[in-house]
């Protein structure tokens, strides 16, 4: 489907007599498929709308209060207008008019060919320009993306010129290989000639979300900051109530410290109360290797008066609601989050409920198994997440206090769990630790984390280690660097470089170790020896560039 026409409807303000704003107020793009002669225009406003008599690729015809209209590509005439009176002699117009646009995009400017490091990338590279059916243009700079690995990718930045003389100075496209994609999509600062800047977010190539139009000194007309709703480029807002007026605007702010990527907060009232909206988007650059990735992006995020909050990607709510895509929903009450996927205002599925990092207060707890502290996040329900393991039940001052259970994660210590009893953060009193994947089951007495092993070795074990490391690339290989030392036999995790080894029990004769849950059993006069290797950076095309091979060997000496 190509756009066929657009509906627009500008809004003109007067001061007794003196011009004073004109600006575009809504505007509605109807597709080729919709336009049937003998029909009704799709998408006219009010009734009655004007009839086609006739269209082709190069003309629209229509029929509209006893008035025949015959509109070639490229014009837009005026069909109605209507005039409301304002306080102190400012009367507000209203001017409908048809414009009928060509259906193709149209691109000149630099094009890149064949193979770049491996791979076979074709599209828009360097300077260009783009020119749009509905009398948008676009100048700027094409970039490739070489980060995207399983296809082509480009964006371009330059100047944007909206057909009604507004730009924006800095804009982003998505741009696509195939001559036919090259959507704005951000949210930017918009330069209207005649009138007030505004604030908008785009999402490819059509206004969603709120715009703000502000005022730059006290004498500007309005004489108000407002806000007014988008979606698909057609101006809406149907409230909580269920109202059409635009909501207030309490305050906002606009964050444009980088110019690439503006943030535009705002506070708005409804008749359910004061909900916050941020939106943000331009270009998002940042990568492990540092290295300039062009991805045009925008976002936003909806907080209700109750707490409650939305995440989305720009198109997925309609009236601060989640309307069609996925969003993600969380609940103020519970603390807890999850991914909906919505079509047309019905939501048609949801993912399990799960604890919301930003409804935790991150503190320094003590280990539960007395290895100093831990940074965790808790949860105001007793759910506490120290990274590697998840505890719920009792609870005082922010840590595990009484009956409780804690859980190893999937990763670090799967099939870890201990239930029983704690004080002051740790396990401590009558409690059961099992470790199902290393067969380890301790039951009776733990104190401060520690279980009162009833085998005990009688004095310190001191273990020997041989620790050997080296660095490789595509151009060759280091030497192997190795050091050795003597380390006395602790529970907990040994802290080697490129290893996740634990000490899980240290028995009369016997000392298991763990390494991803696995068990690894050390007796007097054996040395047990691991491997690991650490993989760096990447070609564009996965390859790997570089790592770090490690090896280690841990002995227990006979006596």
């Amino acid at each position: 489907m190509a756009t066929a026409c657009i509906i627009n409807i500008y809004e003109s303000y007067s001061d007794r007599g003196a011009f004073v704003q004109k600006a575009l107020w809504m505007s509605k793009e109807i597709e080729e498929e919709e336009i049937i002669v003998g029909q009704p225009l799709p998408r006219w406003t009010d009734f009655p709308a004007p009839i086609v008599t006739y269209y082709d690729d190069h003309q629209l015809d229509l029929e509209y209060k006893d008035k025949t209209y015959s509109i070639k590509t490229g014009e837009e005439v005026k069909l109605k207008s209507s005039i409301s009176s304002q306080q102190y002699g400012v009367t507000c117009s209203h001017i409908y008019c048809v414009k009928v646009v060509p259906t193709d995009i149209v691109y000149k400017g630099g094009w890149q060919n064949g193979s770049v490091i491996r791979q076979v990338l074709e599209g828009p590279k360097g300077e260009g320009q783009v020119s749009y059916p509905n009398g948008d243009k676009f100048k700027g700079y094409f970039h490739l993306n070489f980060a995207s690995i399983n296809g082509p990718a480009y964006a371009a930045n330059g100047r944007y010129e909206f057909a009604d003389g507004s730009y924006i100075e800095n804009a982003w496209l998505v741009t696509s290989s195939d001559r036919k994609s090259f959507f704005l999509t951000g949210v930017y600062r918009i330069k209207h000639p005649d009138s007030m800047d505004s604030i908008a977010m785009f999402q490819r190539g059509k206004r969603y979300g709120f715009e703000l139009t502000f005022r730059k000194t006290l004498s500007t007309f309005p004489p108000i900051t407002h806000a007014k709703e988008w979606y698909a480029n057609e101006r809406i807002w149907h409230g909580p109530d269920e109202s059409n007026d635009d909501p207030e605007v309490v305050d906002y702010d606009i964050n444009e410290t980088n110019p690439d990527c503006i943030r535009l907060t705002l506070r708005l009232r409804t008749s359910d109360g004061i909900y916050k909206v941020v939106q943000q988007g331009g270009r998002y650059s940042e990568n492990k290797y540092g290295n300039k990735i062009y991805e045009p992006s925008a976002q936003g995020t909806i907080t209700c008066p109750n707490g409650d909050s939305i995440d989305h990607y720009v198109a997925s709510v309609c009236a601060l609601r989640p309307y069609d895509g996925y969003v993600t929903m969380h609940d103020a009450r519970t603390g807890k989050k999850r991914s909906e996927r919505w079509e047309k205002g019905k939501m048609v599925q949801a993912d399990e409920w799960k604890y919301d990092i930003q409804a935790a207060k991150s503190i320094k707890l003590p280990d539960p198994f007395g290895q100093g502290v831990a940074q965790a996040n808790v949860w105001k329900d007793g759910h506490i997440d120290y990274g590697k393991w998840t505890y719920d039940g009792g609870t005082k001052n922010d840590r595990p206090e009484g009956e409780g259970v804690l859980v190893g994660d999937s990763f670090y210590h799967e099939g870890c769990r201990y239930q029983g009893h704690f004080h002051e953060g740790r396990c401590h009193g009558k409690g059961v630790f099992e470790n199902t994947k290393a067969g380890i089951h301790q039951e009776g007495d733990f104190v401060e984390g520690v279980f009162q092993e009833p085998r005990a070795v009688s004095a310190s074990i001191i273990l020997h280690i041989r620790h050997g490391h080296r660095h490789w690339s595509a151009s060759g290989s280091d030497d192997w660097k190795y050091e050795e030392k003597d380390m006395e036999a602790k529970l907990g995790e040994l802290g080697l470089v490129g290893f996740n080894i634990h000490i899980a029990r240290i028995e009369n004769g016997c000392i298991t170790l763990t390494r991803y849950g696995n068990p690894y059993l050390l007796t007097p006069g054996q040395t047990l020896n691991f491997s690991a290797e650490i993989e760096g950076r990447e070609w564009s095309d996965g390859c790997v560039y570089d790592g770090d091979d490690y090896t280690l060997a841990i002995t227990w000496p006979e006596a």
